[in-house]
């Protein structure tokens, strides 16, 4: 919901977070779920945390798609191809910036340029890729065989002992890759504070300087390839979603209805699934809360999740009910959806991100919902890619312009404290002349919440 800032997210699955600060970089564990017991009062009671009760559970017959099998069937995986293309774009860009080379360390942006994907720990994995010449890899020596085994026979790796310092090791291989004494590096802000401080220490401060935009210049533009993957897996995602929600019945538990949500991914071929979902006005807190209840028949319900094809990531967020609710969540519910229709008819190139906020802000507003982040209380979007946030971001005062090829999510939302919560979001990609939505709207809360 800004390229680098600090985000949060709640999956039942478990939440990822790669952080790190230097030279002015800035980057939850998953929830105890417990139920409600009954209660003869109006509104379900809520059981805190230190009270938990187990989530009724389904047989694993209950949880199968047969019509969803297949579904991610024919999009192939990354090639060796496409990687010796991303990386020849950096070598452009670092030319043309007069940069000497891009240090990259284990995590997203490494396994979008390396042939294998690396666990980050207190011992750095380094990938330098000059702006002329083949990359080399720094790594633990202890690991040499299993990094040989993983990055192939031909790749040239350099190795460190416990002794020896990874990041003198990395000036060793700027050096063998021609990269001259003086010439300055970009690394990755996606490297952890004490790496870069490594290299600052070991390559000189003055040498070292972040690649924020090499590393957009590669990572935000994606090619047809990863638009064929990111558009699969959220219509992976959506058919998915369509079909759990025909299980779904007054009374379920959100736990148990998650399951079934990603019993459903899984099915149509995603991995990594995570699934945030939330009935009635658990929903106002937009990514959870540590309260959990079951359905009620007049409450909406708001899912928020996806999976990953072949590393690259769906988000789609659907709000719906499953009986009547009142007037004043249809009325939010709409809202909601045409300030996401405003924010899909500025996407174009040229168009700045803080301008497709505002397009969506702007209905929200004047349909009486209070100005800036009242109750639209998060930013409009954010990028998509291996990550599920990424740059751009659409947000209030990025002015960075929309280019083809980028993706992003659109999802607009209205909370009501403690009572209620609507967010539509799809993801989309900025065409030549406009935006494509990966897979069908939403159109009407209560005919067709997934689309026709």
């Amino acid at each position: 919901m800004s390229a680098h800032e600090i985000e949060r997210r709640v999956f039942l699955g478990g939440v990822a977070a790669l952080g790190g600060a230097c030279l002015g970089l800035s980057g939850c564990a998953a929830s105890t779920r417990c139920p409600e017991p009954a209660s003869p009062s109006p509104g379900p009671a809520r059981v805190p945390q230190t009270a938990p009760v187990a989530a009724p559970t389904r047989a694993r017959s209950e949880l199968t798609f047969p019509t969803l099998r297949g579904f991610c069937d024919g999009v192939p995986a990354v090639t060796g191809v496409e990687l010796e293309e991303r990386r020849e774009r950096a070598k452009r860009l670092l030319k043309g910036a007069g940069l000497g080379a891009l240090i990259v360390e284990a995590g997203p942006t490494h396994g979008y340029f390396a042939p294998t994907r690396w666990g980050q720990s207190e011992r750095p994995l380094l990938m330098i890729i000059p702006a002329d010449g083949a990359p080399t890899w720094v790594g633990p020596a202890f690991e040499e065989r299993r990094l040989v085994e993983r990055l192939g026979p031909g790749a040239r790796l350099l190795t460190w002992q416990e002794d020896v310092s990874p990041y003198a090791k990395a000036s060793e291989a700027l050096k063998l890759s021609g990269v001259g004494r003086t010439a300055k590096v970009a690394v990755d802000p996606g490297a952890r504070g004490f790496v870069i401080a490594g290299l600052q220490s070991s390559l000189g401060a003055r040498r070292v300087t972040l690649g924020g935009d090499i590393v957009d210049g590669c990572r935000m533009l994606k090619g047809s390839r990863e638009l064929a993957r990111l558009r699969r897996a959220n219509e992976a995602t959506k058919a998915a979603l369509r079909e759990a929600a025909t299980r779904l019945k007054p009374g379920m538990h959100e736990d148990e209805f998650a399951a079934v949500v990603r019993a459903a991914q899984q099915e149509a071929g995603l991995t990594d699934i995570w699934a945030l979902v939330l009935f009635g006005p658990n929903a106002s807190f937009p990514h959870g809360t540590d309260e959990r209840r079951a359905l009620r028949e007049d409450e909406l319900v708001l899912v928020d999740t996806g999976g990953a094809l072949h590393g690259y990531r769906s988000d789609i967020t659907r709000t719906w009910s499953i009986g009547p609710v009142s007037d004043e969540l249809r009325r939010a519910w709409d809202t909601t959806l045409q300030a996401q229709s405003a924010a899909l008819a500025a996407i174009r190139p040229g168009v700045r991100c803080a301008e497709v906020d505002a397009a969506a802000r702007d209905v929200i507003t004047r349909a009486g919902y209070g100005e800036g982040f009242s109750r639209f209380t998060h930013r409009l979007g954010h990028g998509i890619g291996l990550q599920v946030h990424e740059a751009p971001y659409l947000r209030p005062g990025n002015q960075r312009a929309l280019a083809p090829g980028m993706t992003m999510s659109d999802e607009p939302g209205i909370y009501e404290p403690g009572r209620f919560g609507v967010r539509i979001e799809d993801i989309v990609a900025v065409t030549e002349d406009g935006a494509e939505v990966f897979g069908p709207r939403a159109l009407s809360l209560l005919e067709a919440p997934f689309g026709a």
